[in-house]
């Protein structure tokens, strides 16, 4: 073989991920058509294809890959992935990252607080997720890290994170709006008295609500649309999707 064969033969491909056994160890991909898991294991493989997926401390194995890549195209399974459009990179960390803020009430006192950080979006810059907290993501019980965090990504493409991502065909931003203003000021004051009746950390912000309630949707679905059906019915239209 001479040098110039050895310079532009092709790299062996990189195998296969083991997407059938992903979807069936996710129980939230379970209530998906046959067409439906056809279309998000595509989307799945073109996101790690478009999307640097960058590992700082941890090793992952070909079905936790599949399986994350499944999870993160799951929102976007109707919508496609052009709206991934305000990040290049996944970062994959191996815990939270705690650090000290400085963080202004509604009165506006300013006061140092310790946060935890498992997840973390910015306008136009990386997802950062911590490992520990997405492990056990899938499941049916209201919680699931990448989802949240590219709910924000969603949120941003319209701008400043303020809970309105860009509309779908048919929705109506007004509506949306009065929607979800609704629930987050029912949320404010049902904290207020201690009795929230999904995770109080919605209550801190619309962009957080609008990250909270869509867990929801996919991961205890019954659940939100019990306690705000108007919100739900606003992310199936939104998604082109009912929950099972």
């Amino acid at each position: 073989m001479g040098w110039f064969d050895w310079l532009t033969r092709k790299r062996p491909s990189a195998s296969p991920l083991p997407w059938q056994q992903a979807r069936q160890a996710l129980p939230i991909l379970q209530g998906l058509s046959e067409l439906e898991q056809q279309r998000l294991c595509e989307l799945a493989q073109a996101l790690l294809a478009r999307k640097t997926l960058t590992r700082l401390g941890v090793a992952l194995t070909p079905l936790q890959q599949a399986g994350l890549a499944l999870q993160a195209a799951l929102p976007i399974l109707h919508l496609g992935l052009d709206w991934y459009a305000g990040f290049h990179e996944i970062i994959i960390i191996p815990e939270p990252v705690t650090r000290r803020e400085s963080v202004q009430d509604e009165y506006g006192l300013v006061s140092e607080v310790t946060e935890e950080h498992a997840g973390e979006s910015w306008q136009q810059g990386p997802l950062v997720l911590a490992w520990s907290e997405l492990a056990d993501d899938g499941g049916w019980d209201g919680y699931n890290l990448i989802i949240h965090e590219l709910t924000h990504k969603l949120d941003m493409l319209g701008g400043e994170a303020d809970g309105v991502p860009p509309m779908g065909p048919g929705m109506d931003m007004d509506e949306w709006r009065r929607v979800f203003q609704a629930a987050f000021d029912d949320l404010r004051e049902r904290d207020e008295r201690n009795e929230a009746s999904i995770d109080p950390y919605a209550a801190t912000h619309p962009a957080e609500f609008l990250a909270v309630v869509t867990e929801l949707f996919f991961t205890d679905p019954h659940r939100l649309h019990s306690v705000y059906p108007a919100v739900y019915d606003q992310l199936a239209r939104q998604g082109e999707r009912m929950s099972a």
